[in-house]
């Protein structure tokens, strides 16, 4: 399984505008599928597509028809950033990586939950810890 982040294009073979489909060929059927409903109108704007073994789930977008793949999110300890296992290298270190590949426009914050949140905006990426510890990397073509 090639789970090779590539930055705002998808996870290897997939890429983000992709539907549905493309994601049921290469992983099989999902585990589970949730729908997220806008608070608006109750609408389905999302469908979730999760994959708790594989340490994957793929966010498509439903708000104008078709699905189509937006975010992904990892906690498989084999996703790879820039040629690095990214669940095996210190919150300073991704930092350092993500700058050294050309990307700064970073932010952090305190989740609700109690996470820390890393995110770099001109990259489309998120990275959660749990003190020092990456628990996910979430990114997307928002």
């Amino acid at each position: 399984m090639d789970l090779q982040i590539v930055l705002k294009s998808g996870l290897g073979d997939i890429h983000f505008g992709c539907t549905p489909e493309v994601v049921r060929n290469i992983f099989g059927e999902p585990e589970d599928v949730e729908e997220l409903e806008s608070t608006l109108d109750g609408d389905v704007e999302s469908i979730v597509w999760n994959y708790p073994d594989s340490g994957l789930n793929f966010f498509f977008d439903a708000a104008n028809g078709e699905p189509t793949l937006s975010t992904i999110e990892s906690d498989n300890i084999e996703t790879i950033l820039f040629n690095a296992l990214v669940f095996s290298i210190p919150k300073e270190e991704i930092v350092s990586l993500m700058k050294e590949n050309g990307y700064s426009e970073m932010e952090e914050d305190e989740e609700t939950w109690g996470e820390h949140r890393i995110t770099f905006d001109d990259a489309q990426i998120d990275f959660y810890f749990d003190g020092d510890e990456l628990t996910l990397v979430s990114w997307g073509n928002w």
